[in-house]
């Protein structure tokens, strides 16, 4: 991703990253994977022996009930929280318990069920934030602004002007948060995100509180990264999008996976039926 800063929004690719030339990805590739995942919050079981694995390139759902563990088993893979037991490898890296920084600094990015971003801040700086885990200046250099800070600070907004372009919110880019709708701080957490150059993002029920333009909208966004070549898992109730973005789907109930697969497949599981979706979804008979 670095290398083409104040341009477009392109990803280049490491060595290790194993994206296909078109940049969907190796589909055959694991990313993130967990294995025997079990969190307790004293007796109360967030998470019992969960294993999930998801594919480089790809569009991931976790669905369940409300309390079913679903941003439990986020906050478990970004850092947040550590597991009482069980394992989380990321690239084939074992990152369990690493601080939530420190995988961010990894390619892990995420957003938040409700956007945490700083309301008296303007999106383009909000961005910016984002931006510094990657920049090496010390404090001298900082406070002289020359040599690398210059340099660091003047790729950083041509990187960040070319994720709000990506994103399409250039009418945002210069407004404080505190004025914005719900929907447009929700843009503008994803874009954050972004700005952050992960290889795999986290969404936390992004469709939430939205209406449907705002909801098409997101959908896009969605698309698109994962277009670029950046894996997406989704956290989301709104069973439409998920049958509709999705290539795989993990569904956790009661703090247990109770299902794996394809929507299709996902869609005609009993336990997955009596457990959370019931009826129609998306078109499918369930």
């Amino acid at each position: 991703m670095r290398g083409k800063m104040g341009q477009f929004f392109e990803i280049t690719v490491s060595e290790g990253n194993h994206m296909a030339p078109d940049g969907t990805g190796n589909k055959n590739g694991t990313i993130v994977a967990g294995r025997d995942l079990s969190l307790s919050f004293g007796g109360i079981k967030a998470l019992s022996n969960v294993d999930f694995q998801v594919r480089r390139g790809e569009i991931v759902s976790i669905i369940g009930p409300n309390g079913a563990g679903k941003t439990c088993l986020v906050n478990c893979i970004t850092g947040y929280y550590r597991p009482q037991k069980g394992t989380i490898t990321y690239d084939g890296r074992d990152i369990t318990g690493l601080p939530s920084y420190r995988i961010a600094r990894l390619g892990i990015s995420r957003t938040f069920q409700n956007p945490s971003l700083y309301p008296h801040m303007t999106a383009f700086d909000n961005l910016m934030l984002a931006r510094y885990m990657h920049t090496r200046t010390t404090l001298p250099e900082a406070m002289l602004f020359f040599g690398r800070s210059r340099r660091e600070e003047i790729e950083g907004r041509r990187f960040v002007e070319s994720i709000i372009s990506f994103a399409r919110i250039q009418d945002l880019s210069n407004r404080t948060v505190a004025t914005m709708s719900y929907g447009q701080r929700k843009l503008v957490e994803i874009a954050r995100a972004l700005a952050m150059e992960p290889r795999i993002i986290f969404l936390d029920e992004p469709m939430s509180g939205l209406d449907e333009v705002m909801k098409e909208l997101v959908a896009e966004l969605i698309i698109s990264i994962r277009n670029q070549g950046i894996t997406v898992v989704l956290v989301e109730h709104d069973m439409q999008v998920v049958m509709g973005l999705s290539n795989s789907v993990i569904v956790l109930d009661f703090g247990q996976k109770i299902a794996e697969g394809s929507p299709d497949d996902v869609c005609r599981n009993s336990q997955v039926t009596a457990a959370y979706i019931g009826g129609i979804v998306a078109g499918r008979s369930c």
